[in-house]
């Protein structure tokens, strides 16, 4: 608790992080508002209401799981967290719940911008669904920081991997537009991305759909986050073996 407390703290005292939590959503809810503004009811709420705040979430996670780390190497603090009573698993987790908390708070920005500034009609079929996605993508988008920031320890290209992958899962995941306007090609890359899934659940809710629908992508959902939770757990037993051999962990 007093790593998420610090970081909630911490986070928000960078300008980087203020744009992300409190312009980036505004940003975001404007430019696909005005791309759907004459599409369906159902299309405005899922890729603008939703789409956007998912966005702005996601920046949060890519901050949380790679900036973050690679702040802590810079700094020459890395080692210091690693072998902290507390362990370095749950100090990162409490950084990762720290930007989630602000991570959610974008989304109710993005989401209020949105209400406020459109006169469009929010159309949601399954409320509880609906309900349920967001919280499962929550968890889901926690699952992959973790994993994320574990890789990102062993890695010394964190920076340059969070600038790289924080738009493409925007397109690959079909948060923004439908997945199926996608090459085929790149589908399979997309299936084993859990925010996919999140998606689809969430597009299920305001659309509706079949109770097999619902049960593939909430199973697809969940059995995804599972994988990397356990990928998580493996990167982390290699950052301890590493650190304990090559004792190079706060090396650039």
């Amino acid at each position: 608790m007093s790593s998420c407390k610090n970081q909630f703290i911490m986070s928000i005292g960078r300008a980087t992080f203020q744009f992300c939590v409190l312009a980036q959503p505004i940003v975001f809810g404007f430019i696909l508002g005005m791309m759907y503004l004459e599409k369906s009811d159902q299309a405005f709420t899922a890729y603008v209401l939703i789409g956007s705040g998912i966005m702005c979430f996601w920046s949060s996670i890519c901050f949380s799981s790679a900036s973050d780390i690679n702040r802590e190497r810079f700094y020459g603090t890395l080692e210091n967290l690693f072998v902290a009573p507390s362990g370095f698993e749950m100090i990162v987790l409490g950084k990762i719940l720290g930007n989630t908390i602000w991570g959610v708070f974008s989304m109710i920005v993005s989401a209020c911008f949105v209400l406020l500034f459109f006169d469009k009609n929010m159309v949601v079929d399954n409320v509880p669904l609906l309900v349920f996605g967001l919280l499962a993508m929550i968890l889901s988008f926690i699952a992959i920081a973790f994993m994320l920031a574990g890789l990102f320890t062993l890695s010394r290209s964190a920076r340059v991997l969070m600038n790289v992958m924080e738009h493409p899962i925007n397109i690959l995941c079909g948060i923004v537009f439908p997945l199926e306007i996608l090459p085929r090609l790149v589908l399979p890359i997309s299936y084993i991305l859990s925010p996919t899934w999140a998606a689809k659940v969430i597009r299920l809710s305001i659309y509706g759909g079949t109770a097999s629908d619902i049960q593939t992508s909430v199973f697809g959902l969940l059995t995804i986050t599972l994988v990397y939770c356990i990928i998580a757990a493996r990167a982390f037993k290699q950052i301890d073996y590493k650190a304990r051999i090559d004792a190079s962990l706060g090396v650039y």
